[in-house]
């Protein structure tokens, strides 16, 4: 699974969903990621995904998760 990593997959899946839901006229995305994920947060970082809030155990064994969300209106 390494190998297919840092290959830019995950950016063009994301931005053709973004996009879909401009075409489709959604004011919002939002999705859920565990803070310790450092390379899905500068992910969703660099396409303007802002960190709304934490919520507490949301994963199974007590891990938290960063609440986010990308807002069409601002971008």
């Amino acid at each position: 699974m390494e190998s297919r990593r840092r290959q830019g997959h995950g950016e063009a899946l994301l931005k053709a969903a973004i996009q879909k839901c401009r075409t489709r006229n959604i004011h919002r995305i939002s999705l859920h990621v565990d803070p310790l994920r450092i390379p899905a947060m500068g992910l969703y970082k660099k396409l303007g995904f802002q960190v709304d809030s934490l919520i507490k155990c949301y994963y199974s064994g007590d891990r938290d998760a960063n609440r986010m969300y990308l807002d069409f209106a601002s971008n």
